[in-house]
């Protein structure tokens, strides 16, 4: 390879092969695009989510599906899906680059394999190839200093990964590939700004960065220039989103370990910081002589970069007023683990947001931090969490990584409910197909014909 990072990433990513996937790597890729489609199914029942699609869908059939179900333009179709599949906050996410991949490579890839004619195989490699950039260079930008500038890494780092994996479902070679990403460094975006109402941005954000790729890929096959290392040359994405870029970190790249191999799968519907914490207070919640009524205070540990999203300021955290806040609120999802135990989809909207027990609870939540957990992260994201109960007992849980974590994953049984939890609400029919089409389907399979099963007759 040369010295070139953003080269680097293009060659790797056109040497991943559709026939020669490794079968761990492709039966991660089914997992997570299983996932995809179970956020996706879910999120399409949110009104923000038909706002989008309206807007994508085109009178004429379009090139790709939206929501498994409509058709639009290929670049509109990866907007509306990656802004749908990111509404329910419940998409795979990762450590150290900690962001979302799945929302932005999976709704560029699949637009550019249906637009193409293309099979399964063709869209698992290109996640496989998409999922590598989106993490290197977001293990570079290094969250604990993007976050601080106001950047969300998701939308910076899945612009570039899902220009690669949409180059990659378009044929493109190395070359091709390498024009695609530099283009894409000058097409990412994406603002923290959600946070000060709950706002939608916070989807545009996944939506944008696949929509954004997916044009850099388009503008690169037909000969559109761009820059020789958006990444790390003068004036290079890194050091225009990050306090503390690590450039060295782009580098790590091995064939026979894929970055999506380290890709964890959510369990709770809201940020992955909240998800140590919930955790630590459903193990509390589960000890014996548990009581809530004697319950006095709660201090949960929360990690350095995404803390101060979920816990600052406590007063109006501790009272969301919509879906994104609650999400967002470490004293919210805390506050229903120990009351209700395992959030559920419903747990975050109204008229839960309301739940005088909830918000009881939630005044009795106080955060702190860890310095051993703080050394471990991003690697690791932990909590330790210490009750404190009206008769002076006192008690204590640590929570090493969360669950759904490489290190500690979901069950097969447990992706599928998970799944069926979120899609079959919303078009059990619809869920079927895909569950079957993600995981059963024989790679060969033509793209369109899942798609065409999918949909209704």
């Amino acid at each position: 390879m040369t010295s070139n990072p953003s080269r680097n990433l293009a060659e790797f990513a056109a040497a991943v092969s559709p026939d020669e996937l490794q079968p761990d790597v492709e039966a991660r890729a089914r997992d997570l695009l299983l996932d995809y489609f179970g956020v996706l199914i879910g999120g399409s029942a949110l009104s923000v989510s038909r706002r989008v699609a309206d807007y994508a869908i085109q009178p004429d059939d379009g090139e790709a599906s939206v929501h498994l179900r409509e058709r639009a333009p290929a670049p509109a179709a990866a907007l509306a899906n990656g802004m749908t599949a990111h509404a329910l906050e419940l998409d795979d996410v990762t450590n150290e680059s900690s962001l979302h991949p799945g929302v932005v490579v999976w709704p560029a890839a699949m637009a550019a394999v249906e637009r193409s004619g293309g099979t399964l195989a063709d869209l698992l490699a290109a996640g496989v190839a998409g999922y590598e950039v989106t993490m290197r260079v977001g293990d570079a930008l290094y969250a604990p200093a993007t976050y601080p500038r106001g950047f969300h890494p998701t939308g910076i780092a899945g612009a570039l990964g899902a220009a690669v994996a949409t180059a990659h479902a378009g044929g493109l070679d190395a070359d091709g590939i390498h024009q695609a990403l530099g283009l894409a460094g000058g097409l990412a975006a994406g603002s923290m700004a959600y946070i000060q109402n709950g706002s939608d941005g916070k989807r545009l954000n996944a939506g944008w960065a696949a929509h954004a790729g997916f044009v850099a890929a388009d503008l690169a096959a037909a000969g559109v220039i761009g820059p020789t290392d958006a990444l790390t040359g003068d004036y290079g994405l890194l050091e225009a989103f990050s306090n503390d870029p690590r450039p060295e970190l782009l580098q790590t790249l091995d064939p026979d370990h894929p970055a999506l191999l380290d890709v964890a799968i959510k369990p709770y519907p809201c940020c992955r910081y909240i998800h140590p914490v919930i955790d630590a207070c459903r193990e509390l919640r589960a000890t014996d002589g548990f009581r809530l009524d004697e319950l006095r205070r709660v201090i949960v540990s929360v990690l350095p970069g995404g803390g101060a999203i979920v816990a600052d300021p406590p007063k109006p955290k501790r009272r969301p007023a919509n879906r994104v806040d609650a999400q967002f609120s470490v004293y919210y999802g805390a506050a229903q683990a120990l009351v209700h135990g395992r959030p559920t989809l419903d747990s975050f909207g109204e008229p839960h947001l309301w739940d005088p027990e909830v918000l009881r609870v939630a005044d009795r939540i106080d955060v702190s931090s860890d310095p051993v957990l703080d050394a471990a992260y991003p690697q690791r994201w932990g909590c330790d969490l210490k009750a404190e109960f009206a008769s002076g007992e006192a008690r204590t849980v640590h929570v090493e990584v969360p669950r759904g974590d490489p290190r500690r994953p979901l069950s097969d049984a447990e992706l599928v409910a998970k799944f069926r939890a979120a899609a079959d609400p919303v078009d059990s029919d619809l869920a079927d197909a895909t569950l079957r089409g993600a995981l059963r389907a024989p790679r060969d399979t033509p793209l369109a014909d899942l798609v065409q099963a999918a949909q209704p007759v």
